[in-house]
């Protein structure tokens, strides 16, 4: 392949890369077109979200497909989630009313098509914890079959067992909303919430760095008897 080639190709793949991003838009606040109850419930704040929308190809004609998500408090008196920009929430530890003081909101938002149209994972992947599952499947959703939107803890199981939930333990949540078309992903929305003070090192993780260590005094020992 001569070097002209070459350039041409890689121009080429270039020019598919920007048309396969240039529908998507980002941003934080509040969900665009959405009702006030898109996360089903009264008193949900959708103010406070990290959204995407897509439009264009390879969607349907006309379509457009919001993707959001967000943290918020749970029950009265519990201080709201601390937020910024980026997508970072800083929640409470512990329980009020027996449950945890936050949850973990999605909504997805098809304009001009069908949800059926489209396929969803909310996956949940974190400080050494992994779980997933189609948020279009439960209940309480908000005008479907275009909308679905739902609130949840992590108390709740299947959540809470797969993911060995504690309410009182500092760690590190990193939960992604996707979209699928034709099983190709079309985009992506993440938040990350952050517990009391965040993760804290596993034990695996913990015993290497100690490993490094011990391994690092041992070589800096044999250095020294050389000398």
């Amino acid at each position: 392949m001569t070097m002209k080639n070459i350039a041409l190709l890689t121009s080429l793949i270039a020019l598919g890369s920007l048309s396969a991003s240039a529908g998507t838009t980002t941003g934080f606040g509040t969900i665009p077109g959405a009702a006030a109850n898109a996360y089903s419930g009264t008193g949900i704040p959708i103010n406070t979200s990290v959204y995407e929308t897509i439009t264009g190809a390879p969607l349907p004609s006309g379509d457009t497909l919001t993707l959001a998500m967000a943290a918020t408090q749970h029950g009265a008196g519990n201080p709201a989630p601390g937020t910024n920009v980026a997508g970072t929430y800083t929640v409470g530890l512990g329980l009020v009313g027996g449950r945890s003081k936050w949850n973990f909101d999605f909504y997805v938002n098809s304009a001009a098509g069908d949800l059926s149209d489209y396929t969803f994972s909310l996956v949940e992947a974190g400080n050494g914890h992994t779980f997933s599952f189609d948020p279009t499947a439960i209940g309480d959703d908000v005008g479907a079959p275009n909308s679905k939107g739902n609130s949840e803890s992590l108390d709740f199981t299947p959540f809470g067992t797969a993911l060995g939930y504690n309410p009182n333990q500092n760690d590190t949540y990193k939960f992604t909303l996707e979209a699928f078309l034709g099983g190709n992903e079309i985009g992506a929305d993440s938040i990350t919430v952050v517990a009391g003070t965040g993760s804290v090192p596993d034990a695996a993780s913990t015993m290497s760095l100690l490993g490094l260590s011990f391994g690092a005094l041992v070589g800096l020992r044999r250095r020294f008897n050389r000398a």
